[in-house]
């Protein structure tokens, strides 16, 4: 089929589109995919899920704790198979890390230092002796961070560890406390540092990771130091079960005593590192321009699905792309695709930190956490995270046609068994893949690379919910093969849209992107014609503006998104023309869509005997719209998860004088996003506009909002911090 019946033919689709009753319109499966279908089938034919399986056997034999000689040696051996792979360039980088306290832009690692441990064990003295827990049944016993020990202690329940009024007429001086439900820091500051106890017994019985299992011992993490710099002791975690057990001993009126045995050291000097694996196939046309896929590295033994899934996936993803290529069925990729195995959270901004000549020059990312979970064995769904608005890219439209490709090719059996398909390992299930899209949340890894300053828009791959994790019984039974393999497929296929777009089936994507694009407003759009629907009449206008509001964001995501394009083929003018084409042609559908709008504004002030009328600014927008947000030079990234960055610069009072909602930094959505439009050219109105604008598209719960005022006070926030300047626009009322 000829480019020019395809257009037409996309066209006459989205017609009908436009006219049906439902808002996905027809059948995806009628559309031709922005790769080709002998691409497609290459890559099927090839991807191996088994292969990932059994790489992740030998993953989920590693516990994998951060800067750990099991991590060390696991790397090893992944490097040791990309070479095997043919991936060339394959090399680790070692980053030291002393305290967990330094900082990679704005985030550090919590504390979390490098260790060596040998063994781990508490065993029951009185009332009758009992091996209570030991590191060779549950590794995650042991709190990281700890230092070795070897001593007979009595224990003492505490309750809730960090509560000051829990320790009253209390002696732990010497002795054990059993306490829990709150992060082990702050618990170990006040029994450990305050009180003087010798260790701590912690538990955890709120709802968790881990879900209602009672077995599940906590992996956690605590630095080896108090807040004032003095050495801390250790601590091990407790299932639920084995705190139930203490504790009724202790009901009891029994004397509980423990000894506890800990070989345990803190790394130094060159042994004091954190390691990152990195292994890429080159491009050959345009090398410097990348596309990244990684997957957290460490989390405790098993740690099966959290995250060894992941880190074999992309292993797969590589093996499949290098095989095709040296097989003779691929070229080389034109630009450079790269693989990373990373520390958990902070781990891509310590890359970044080791190479800031690549920011500016990654043009995509996919980051893999926890998939292939069998969902007949475990109920939940494939998710898709799309990337955040504030990074308009072509790659929210190419991951849509791919996964709704992938969705119908491993789901057509059930329509026709006759047509058996082979995305599917043998030795995994037969069973219907459920997948769903998800908006970008920043809730994993993703939430560094989305942000402005690093520039990466990143696609996620996760299943949700996900089986009891964060501890000893994250099982290996939990994975399936035959999810492996549909999802290395649908990876390499996203990888080699970046990889081998050319000048010949550019219009793929341009076309992908276009239609896709006017699906979106008119998605929009029927969301905003709905609210003005419902509105009652005193709030008929600003209904109209923010349905407005609405599609003139969603006008310039799109108009991002095809611009985006252009990177891909920089020098082709005819790429080029059909782009600015496509925008002028979006710009055209948007403004027809604003106008159905006002249309249906007026419609419903005529019975009401109102004027349509646009509503002025308010004093607060006026004010916030002469008010650029400029990111500081130099300084990249945001603080979230770990570290309370803006806490240890502003200081409690400061911070609190900014009236923030708890969560701020890691939990709401609006205040994510919200940093994650800064770009030194939207106001502060405008970057709220934006995020309303996405969190009304995307259906996000009303909790992520953010008011005006909120996000006014969390840039001012950002200025006290050094994060940003806040310069008045030029034209828009100066002084």
């Amino acid at each position: 089929m000829k480019k020019a019946q395809l257009i037409s033919w996309t066209g006459l689709w989205l017609v009908v589109l436009a006219s049906s009753s439902t808002p996905e319109g027809p059948t995806p499966a009628r559309r031709p995919v922005v790769v080709e279908d002998r691409v497609l089938e290459l890559l099927a034919n090839e991807v191996n899920g088994y292969a990932a399986f059994n790489n992740l056997s030998i993953i989920s034999t590693y516990h994998r704790t951060l800067g750990s000689d099991a991590i060390g040696e696991l790397l090893r051996r992944l490097e040791a198979k990309c070479r095997l792979y043919g991936l060339t360039g394959t090399k680790i980088h070692r980053v030291p890390v002393q305290t967990g306290l330094e900082y990679f832009f704005l985030q550090n690692f919590d504390g979390q230092v490098p260790t060596r441990t040998r063994k781990a064990e508490v065993r029951l003295v009185k009332p009758f002796p009992k091996l209570l827990t030991t590191a060779e049944s549950a590794p995650s016993c042991l709190i990281q961070g700890s230092r070795a020990a070897d001593l007979i202690a009595p224990v003492v329940f505490i309750g809730d560890g960090a509560n000051p009024d829990n320790y009253r007429n209390k002696d732990l001086e010497g002795k054990i406390a059993l306490a829990g439900n709150a992060l082990p820091e702050d618990i170990k500051e006040l029994a450990i540092h305050a009180h003087r106890a010798a260790g701590l017994f912690f538990y955890f019985t709120r709802p968790h990771n881990s879900g209602d299992n009672n077995d599940a011992v906590l992996d956690m993490h605590w630095s080896p130091y108090s807040r004032s710099g003095e050495p801390s002791t250790f601590g091990l975690s407790l299932s639920t079960n084995q705190f139930l057990f203490l504790k009724a001993l202790l009901d009891k009126g029994e004397e509980v005593v423990v000894h506890v045995k800990i070989e345990s050291e803190l790394k130094e000097k060159e042994e004091s590192v954190f390691e990152i694996l990195d292994a890429a196939i080159p491009g050959t046309d345009f090398p410097d321009q990348e596309f990244w896929v990684w997957a957290h590295i460490d989390h405790p033994l098993p740690g099966a699905v959290d995250n060894g899934s992941g880190c074999a996936l992309i292993l797969e993803m590589a093996r499949t792309l290098q095989a095709l290529i040296d097989n003779g069925l691929f070229p080389a990729p034109r630009r450079t695709i790269r693989f990373l195995w990373l520390p958990h959270v902070s781990g891509l901004n310590m890359y970044l930190s080791l190479h800031p000549e690549k920011i500016g020059k990654i043009k995509g990312g996919i980051s893999v956490d926890s998939v292939a979970i069998d969902q007949s064995f475990f109920s939940n769904y494939f998710a898709l995270g799309k990337p955040s608005h504030s990074l308009p890219s072509y790659w929210t439209a190419v991951l849509e046609s791919l996964a709704e490709h992938l969705d119908s090719r491993t789901n057509r059996d059930l329509l026709d068994y006759r047509n058996t398909d082979n995305l599917f390992s043998p030795e995994g299930s037969r069973d219907q893949f459920n997948i769903r899209f998800c908006p970008f949340n920043g809730f994993g890894d993703e939430m560094q690379s989305n942000d402005g300053t690093i520039g990466i828009p990143t696609i996620t791959f996760s299943n949700i919910p996900v089986p009891p994790r964060h501890s000893q019984v994250n099982f290996l039974k939990y994975v399936d093969p035959t999810g492996l393999h549909r999802i290395a497929y649908l990876g390499s296929a996203l990888v080699s849209v970046f990889g081998w777009t050319d000048a010949a089936n550019i219009w793929r994507v341009v076309d992908e992107v276009y239609a896709r694009g006017r699906i979106h407003l008119l998605q929009e759009a029927e969301k905003a014609n709905r609210a003005l629907r419902d509105a009652d009449p005193l709030g008929l206008a600003e209904a109209n503006k923010q349905g407005c509001l609405l599609i003139k964001c969603g006008l310039r995501r799109e108009q991002g998104m095809l611009a985006s394009i252009r990177i891909l083929l920089p020098a082709s003018r005819e790429a080029h023309q059909e782009i600015d084409l496509r925008i002028n042609q979006v710009k055209e559908f948007a403004g027809a869509l604003t106008g159905e709008l006002q249309a249906g504004y007026a419609a419903r002030c005529r019975p009401l005997g109102l004027s349509p009328m646009d509503l002025p600014p308010t004093k607060e927008e006026q004010d916030l719209d002469r008010l650029v947000p400029k990111p500081v030079p130099g300084v990249r990234g945001k603080s979230s998860y770990f570290g309370d960055y803006y806490l240890k610069i502003l200081g409690q009072e400061k911070l609190d004088s900014f009236h923030l909602r708890p969560g701020f930094s890691y939990g709401i959505v609006g205040y994510t996003e919200a940093h994650n439009f800064i770009d030194g050219r939207l106001s502060i109105l405008e970057i709220h506009q934006a995020t309303a604008a996405e969190l009304w598209s995307e259906g996000y719960p009303s909790e992520h909002d953010v008011t005006l005022t909120e996000v006014a006070d969390y840039m001012r926030m950002l200025e006290a911090a050094g994060i940003i300047t806040l310069e008045k626009r030029k034209g828009k009322g100066a002084d």
